[in-house]
């Protein structure tokens, strides 16, 4: 999979969980916070893959920020999931299914590869955007 793929998948992700604000607002108060926290891990998950790529913009051979971004992104699938998971018995049965496709779909890639193709400026824009929607869902579980 190529990353601007990869990046694309996770904004669709995070526009789809976000637009589920509506239906997880009548969940209780500490399903409702429990799942904001994981939205905004996400986030800071996704800021601090993006750092990692701005650092890599400039340092393309920083070996640490580039296994940073690596692992960071590592970790996004786990943490939807774990949503999912969550919301599983309040949602309509299709839209986990449907998220659980796009996980699958979340194949790893090579970070250098899609680097030296795109760049990393591109990329950390992309994931800026992803962040975003995250925290959103967080504010609305909260609001």
């Amino acid at each position: 999979m190529r990353f601007a793929d990869y990046a694309h998948s996770l904004i669709g992700l995070a526009r789809t969980i976000y637009h589920w604000a509506g239906e997880v607002a009548a969940l209780d108060m500490t399903r409702r916070e429990k799942i904001a926290l994981y939205a905004e891990e996400i986030a800071a998950t996704l800021a601090r893959a993006a750092n990692a790529l701005s650092i890599l913009e400039i340092s393309p051979n920083d070996r640490s920020a580039m296994m940073a971004a690596t692992r960071e992104l590592g970790r996004i699938s786990g943490y939807v999931e774990t949503i999912v998971t969550a919301l599983e018995q309040h949602l309509d049965g299709r839209k986990p299914a449907g998220v659980k496709r796009r996980l699958e779909r979340l194949e790893p890639f090579e970070l250098e590869a899609a680097l030296v193709e795109h760049g990393a400026f591109r990329h950390a824009k992309r994931l800026t955007s992803a962040e975003g929607f995250f925290r959103a869902l967080a504010d609305a579980l909260r609001a």
